[in-house]
């Protein structure tokens, strides 16, 4: 069981980790609350590296690692963790392939070896190939072409993220999908897919010796090899307000505002990225926040809004609002009317109430999300992919209790001004009966 500090709050308990001589890094949370363990494999390989012409090829390689190699036949590595009495999946983002399972302590070995072997020796044929990228195809019309609002971000982040290598949507640019080579894939496997760019994440109820063991075992004998150069994603040191309008068929009216920001990567002031994180619980985020409470409940000018920022980016990434319009008013009016409130934070800081609920939910998120092995998981991965140490972590709690009003206020005046603004109008387009 966690432990108690001398204050009664929870503490986790300690992050531990090695490294193997191939570069592959190890991290143990221990958790006893459970008989479950969860795996993950983090690769740093995402949207971001990829090459101009060539988007898709970290997510279509998210659906190959595991469709064959030299254990395990196409399809048998899913049954096998269900015959483990688990579940596995995968997802990919600009920074990060990861593949996770969740399974009984006492079967995690078996799950590594099938971790290990695919890493060693994905076969990547052809067959899984065609049928793996059609499915990728598949996913981009169900999730892009064919939801307005999926495609309203995609084009919205193409526009918020330019010159960056952000930019690059995570499921790929059609085009690119439709002339996708297999060689291309494995040319992109042989670069990226390698211990000395990987990091193994577990919890579970078990020993650092004990999963030393077990990892040595079947990871060590992996050869590393050099990996290409990375540059960080950066917003362009030059910008200006960024605007367009986006009319298309099933789309609600509304508006989507984006400001170019740093992560804590990036960031020299290490407190505004949490300084911005609490932003969005002092705008957004609850009934009593501003945007709520004024311009939904109050003026009934928003059916809804909300607020997204990804602190644990390795570049530079965005703080978003997203808010659907009433009848009451137009999408320009209702964006005026927010970046209004976004102004009046840039001009006076929070209250001490107002910053007090933010960190109290903040931290609520955190606790709650914490108590998953899944999610703990998932947040020393994001952590290690975004160039943070995953054991800062544990400190994480103290860094946005100390978070200042002024300090809220300073990041608000740095990071959300009109010229690191992206607006992106969302406006329904009506369809005759003839269309």
């Amino acid at each position: 069981m966690p432990s108690l500090s001398p204050t009664g709050a929870t503490t986790a308990p300690t992050l531990q980790h090695f490294t193997l001589d191939n570069g592959l890094k190890v991290y143990l949370r221990v958790d006893r609350r459970t008989a479950l363990a969860c795996a993950q494999l983090w690769y740093q390989v995402g949207a971001s590296l990829e090459p101009t012409g060539q988007s898709g090829l970290s997510h279509l390689l998210e659906h190959m690692m595991f469709e064959g190699s030299s254990k395990l036949a196409p399809g048998q590595y899913s049954r096998l963790i269900e015959h483990l009495g688990g579940a596995a999946n995968a997802f990919t983002t600009h920074d990060a392939t990861c593949f996770y399972m969740t399974l009984p302590v006492s079967r995690i070995e078996i799950a590594l070896e099938a971790m290990a072997d695919a890493m060693a020796s994905a076969t990547l044929g052809e067959s899984p190939f065609d049928r793996e990228l059609a499915v990728v195809m598949a996913e981009r019309r169900a999730q892009v072409d064919n939801m307005p609002l999926g495609l309203a971000y995609e084009q919205h982040n193409a526009l918020a993220h330019t010159g960056s290598a952000y930019a690059t949507p995570v499921i790929g640019h059609r085009k690119d999908l439709e002339r996708m080579t297999s060689r291309a894939m494995r040319d992109w496997h042989r670069q990226w897919y390698r211990p000395n760019n990987a990091a193994l994440v577990v919890v579970a109820d078990m020993t650092l010796a004990q999963l030393k063991t077990m990892v040595t075992r079947h990871f060590n004998d992996i050869a590393a090899q050099p990996l290409p150069p990375r540059t960080i994603p950066r917003a362009a040191t030059e910008l200006h307000r960024r605007e367009q309008t986006l009319t298309l068929p099933g789309l609600r009216d509304g508006v989507l505002i984006s400001f170019n920001a740093p992560s804590l990567a990036t960031a020299i002031l290490p407190a505004q990225p949490h300084a911005l994180r609490l932003i969005c619980h002092i705008l957004t985020q609850g009934t009593s926040s501003r945007l709520a409470r004024q311009l939904v409940t109050t003026e009934e000018l928003l059916l809804g809004v909300r607020s997204d920022y990804t602190h644990l980016s390795r570049g530079d990434d965005l703080w978003t609002l997203a808010a659907y319009t009433s009848a009451k008013t137009t999408v320009h009016a209702a964006a005026e009317r927010v970046l209004e409130q976004i102004d009046l934070l840039r001009t006076t800081p929070p209250t001490a109430q107002e910053l007090k609920r933010a960190k109290v939910r903040l931290l609520a998120e955190l606790t709650f999300s914490r108590d998953d092995i899944d999610q703990q998981a998932t947040a020393i991965g994001q952590a290690y992919v975004g160039g943070q140490d995953p054991h800062l972590l544990d400190q994480e709690t103290r860094l946005i209790s100390q978070v200042s009003a002024a300090q809220v206020q300073e990041a608000a005046q740095a990071w959300l001004t009109r010229e690191r603004m992206t607006i992106t109008y969302l406006q329904r387009k009506e369809q005759h009966a003839d269309e």
